[in-house]
């Protein structure tokens, strides 16, 4: 059970790998202008980690900001907007007061869903593909039609943590604190593990 080679260890060391991973990433989110950056970084280590490629953790996150820190940049701004969409209609639904008519909310509702399925796309892409951010951005809308149970998969773990707020108010410590320390890094993972066999078909990858 307690061998390096085992299936317990294996886990443990997978398990402390995302922690760490989830912790950069949530230094460098901090400031909004590497949040871009940071999540390119987080998807970088996370298709090695599934590609079983051996090497500093720490060190090669810090490699994969710096060299995707500007192709970034425009998904960065994406992911403002979705946030900031997200937030809006959070606010929109707890308010005592109409703030816009149930059309505006739908139609802002489907466009943060689509936006967010599209970033779940476009950050992996610009982890694995050197491309124009235009190029990545007609891949990711292809990619999200032609796979598209995929998609919501992707999407719906991107948006969990958002999710079980809005439905569960009362765990919003419990999710905070899941998510402050492994929850993006592990989402991440899973979504990694879904790309990883649209990127390479015949690479079914391994997620033990």
């Amino acid at each position: 059970m307690f061998r390096p080679d085992s299936l317990f260890i294996r886990f443990l060391t997978k398990v402390c790998d995302l922690i760490i991973l989830n912790i950069l990433f949530m230094l460098m989110c901090v400031t909004v202008v590497f949040s871009g950056t940071a999540v390119t970084a987080l998807y970088t280590m996370t298709f090695r980690m599934i590609q079983k490629k051996d090497g500093p953790l720490v060190k090669g996150y810090f490699r994969a900001l710096r060299e995707n820190f500007i192709p970034s940049v425009p998904a960065a701004i994406c992911l403002f907007v979705d946030v900031t969409l997200l937030a809006i209609l959070r606010k929109a639904l707890f308010a005592e007061t109409l703030l816009f008519s149930p059309n505006i909310f739908v139609f802002l509702s489907i466009a943060a869903a689509f936006l967010t399925a599209v970033l779940s796309y476009i950050f992996p892409l610009l982890a694995r593909y050197e491309n124009t951010f235009r190029q990545h951005l007609g891949n990711a809308g292809r990619l999200a039609v032609v796979n598209l149970p995929v998609t919501v998969l992707l999407t719906a773990v991107n948006l969990l943590p958002v999710l079980l707020v809005l439905f569960f108010p009362q765990l919003l410590g419990v999710v905070a604190a899941f998510w402050m320390l492994i929850g993006f890094s592990a989402g991440a993972y899973v979504n990694t593990f879904y790309l990883n066999r649209i990127f390479n078909p015949k690479d079914k990858g391994d997620a033990a």
